[in-house]
């Protein structure tokens, strides 16, 4: 299974590696500052190094929408899925005008 270039992904997830020496981090702790944000707390695997950091995780776009949305959540439609749902919109629109 192959995520985005660069990136791995094993069967927990996407695997975070220190920015300093490279090496896998793991997950300490998290907390959700937000609905689309939380902060993640890694620590670096290499004993030699011993980095502690945090990255943000944030929703940025859907991909497919919800069955049952937020009404609070404002999440833009992927441009790809935007242009699916527009086209599925023109094609129902002239199959009404034809009928």
């Amino acid at each position: 299974m192959t995520g985005q270039p660069g990136e791995r992904v094993s069967r927990g997830g996407p695997r975070l590696n220190c920015p300093h020496c490279g090496s896998g981090a793991k997950v300490r702790s998290s907390k959700q500052l937000s609905a689309l944000y939380r902060e993640v707390y890694l620590t670096c695997n290499n004993i030699y190094c011993g980095h502690v950091f945090v990255c943000g995780l944030e929703a940025l776009r859907t991909l497919s929408p919800s069955a049952i949305p937020n009404p609070e959540i404002n999440l833009p439609l992927a441009e790809t899925v935007r242009k699916r749902e527009l086209a599925m919109q023109l094609s129902l629109a002239l199959e009404e005008s034809e009928a």
